[in-house]
């Protein structure tokens, strides 16, 4: 179990991002006198401040305010306080919640079964149905909610575009259905509520994790999801990360299926192809979620390029784990648990007949596992970062 040392490493982190960007803005723009300093390197100014918001989220907790879509290294701050909601409404008694998650074993399921439990704490009743990671799968598991009646349905990972009929029939029944890790898509049917898991937010630290560790020189594959719209967002988010470390290279974008990162062969077979096709400029492989990473590693060593890094997010406990034995370079979390009490909330706002929160607002911060942090046994105490249930509870208590 991992924890940190609480307020004063947040405070320390902040201190030293603070000294860091004023050294890096030194750096760039001069001392202040008179004659101006010769520039360095355009590239060493930003790496310097990838460096900074590694080694303060490795120390504590990163946070940022605003669209995740338009995230850029510069808006990244350290986290030193609350960043949720302080008001909600009071939960109605008895609803009845269905919950729809992508897949039965991914981490999909420890959010819908996170957001089950906290239901059943409100005295309402939660069913989980699998989606199956397919379109197919989703459009089953929303007719079988059709047919129940539920107050509310929350949904985890499944875009909106695969089961606008879905929604179009819940909304019919006055039925608010609640988006978790799926971004508003623009659509003329979508969820009458979003929640973010940050997903966008960690991709970008993936990136600034290897631009700081090989110090502006980073040459990188993506070996990424494209079939989930809140996935398409986080890689592009990434690449304008890449591309702003002038010494850095992004060989590929290699696309990949949930139903491929599942299947442990063709994760060998891809990641023997990358190989093949570059050689040693490959250094980094970046990838959306922890599925499919260890047939990565597995390929990586039977090649005999174990030199090659693989970076991973979601903080899934079997990854923190590889990450601890050296297996895996990094990983990154969003503080887990709190989208589901974040997805909660926003069905007691719902069912209350109030405005749900925009996506920006409810807060979630995100920190960086390697080596030295990551918990051999996968367990992180997330509660010892934030207490975000003692909050949630706190204020549906305040509105009763």
């Amino acid at each position: 179990m991992v924890r940190i040392t609480g307020a004063r490493r947040l405070r320390s982190a902040a201190a030293s991002l603070g000294a860091a960007a004023l050294l890096a803005t030194m750096a760039a723009c001069g001392d202040g006198a008179d004659t101006a300093a010769a520039p360095g390197p355009v590239n060493d100014a930003y790496t310097q401040q990838a460096a900074t918001l590694v080694e303060a989220g490795t120390d504590g907790l990163l946070f940022f305010e605003g669209n995740e879509a338009d995230l850029t290294l510069d808006k990244i701050k350290v986290y030193q306080d609350w960043s949720g909601p302080t008001e909600s409404v009071k939960p109605v008694p008895g609803a009845k919640l269905d919950i729809i998650v992508c897949r039965i074993g991914t981490s999909c399921e420890e959010v819908g079964k996170k957001a089950q439990s906290i239901a059943q704490s409100l005295g309402w009743t939660a069913n989980i149905h699998d989606g199956q990671g397919s379109p197919e799968g989703f459009q089953k598991a929303f007719a079988t909610a059709a047919a129940n009646r539920p107050s509310a349905v929350i949904t985890v990972a499944i875009p909106e575009n695969q089961v606008a009929d879905g929604i179009a029939e819940l909304q019919k029944q006055n039925i608010p259905v609640v988006g978790v890790s799926a971004i508003d898509e623009g659509g003329a049917v979508g969820y009458d509520a979003n929640v973010s898991s940050r997903e966008t937010f960690q991709a970008v630290l993936e990136v600034a994790k290897a631009v700081a560790d090989s110090k502006g020189t980073a040459k990188a594959v993506f070996l990424w999801d494209v079939g989930y719209p809140h996935l398409v967002e986080a890689l592009e988010a990434s690449k304008r990360v890449l591309a702003g470390c002038t010494g850095c290279q992004l060989l590929e974008v290699r696309e990949r299926t949930l139903t491929q990162a599942v299947d442990p062969i063709e994760m060998q077979n891809i990641t023997t192809s990358l190989l093949q096709k570059h050689g040693n400029d490959l250094q980094y492989i970046f990838t959306p979620y922890g599925n499919g990473v260890e047939s990565i590693i597995a390929a990586l060593k039977a090649a005999g390029r174990e030199d090659v890094k693989v970076l991973s997010k979601n903080a899934e406990p079997e990854r923190l784990g590889s990450v601890a034995t050296g297996d895996q370079f990094a990983d990154f979390g969003a503080v887990r648990g709190w989208n589901a009490y974040a997805a909660i909330d926003q069905v007691v706002r719902l069912l209350a007949g109030q405005q749900p929160l925009p996506d920006a607002e409810q807060g979630i911060p995100a920190t960086i596992f390697v080596k030295d942090n990551a918990p051999a046994d996968g367990v992180v105490d997330w509660d010892s970062y934030v207490d975000y249930a003692q909050r949630y509870e706190q204020m549906w208590r305040a509105a009763s």
